[in-house]
This record gives C-alpha cells, structure tokens and sequence, in this order.
C-alpha cells in the first residue's frame, strides 16, 4: 500500500511544481521584453541613460557591415551606449526596428532585432543574462547590407 502512495504523492508534487515553473518562465520573458522594449526606446530617443539602463557595461557588442568597411566593430557595452548622443537620427521617423523573442532559458535569454533603414537593412541578435535578478543585454552581434 505504502508503494503504491509515493508515486502518487510524487506526481502530485510536480503537478503542483509545473505552474510555478511556466510563471517563472512567463515572468522571466515578459521581463526580457521590458528590457528589449525600453533598448528600443533608447534607439528612437538616442538616450545613453535608457541605454545604460539595458546594457551590461562590461557586455560587448560586434558586428559587420559592407557599407562601414570590412573590418569587425567591436565596442564595451559602456562604449555603445555613449554614442547614443541624445540626438536621434535625422532620418529617425523612416526607420523600422521589431524584434522577437527567440528563446528563454533560465537566465539566458536571445532576441532576434530587424532593423529596416533607409538604405540598409540590418539583423541584431541580442543575447540576456539574468544577473542578480536582473536581465541586461551581455552581448549584441550585427549584421547589414546597403538596400
């Protein structure tokens, strides 16, 4: 009798345990996309504290252009949010950003950014890292071409 009782107590306890996990899952995605949602304000305002606020500043951020050149460009994440200058880009009302949340996993999170320019196309892909609770961009790595 007792063996019969402890598979099912166990398969209580983790019917029990999978909303919490689906929460913590949910929470966690919604607050990468508070993240990734105040990144793209900091874009359209040019504003280095939004900036700052998203960005790990000891993240990294690469990325390769044909229009820029072919060398890599390769900044601190304190270095890139310092070029958001407080002056958005003249042409800032025609360019187009979404992004996707590809994948959550634990404190790990990656996010795909389209940007649609005038006269360049561009990907980001964005990756999280839940630190201290916190989620903040550790790396961005791009990619462009002129349209």
């Amino acid at each position: 009798m007792t063996s019969s009782i402890r598979p099912l107590a166990f398969a209580g306890v983790l019917l029990l345990l999978l909303p919490t996990a689906a929460t913590a899952q949910s929470s966690d995605r919604e607050a990468v996309d508070q993240v990734m949602q105040t990144f793209m304000r900091a874009y359209r305002s040019a504003d280095n504290t939004l900036a700052k606020q998203v960005f790990r500043s000891d993240g990294v951020m690469i990325g390769y252009s044909e229009a820029r050149g072919p060398a890599l460009a390769s900044r601190t994440g304190e270095q890139f949010a310092e070029g958001f200058d407080g002056k958005p880009a003249a042409n800032e009302a025609q360019r187009k950003r979404s992004y996707q949340i590809v994948d959550v996993a634990r404190n790990l999170a990656a996010v795909r950014v389209n940007l649609d320019y005038p006269g360049w196309d561009g990907v980001d892909y964005v990756v999280l890292l839940k630190t201290d609770g916190q989620w903040k961009i550790m790396s961005k790595s791009w990619t462009g071409v002129p349209k």
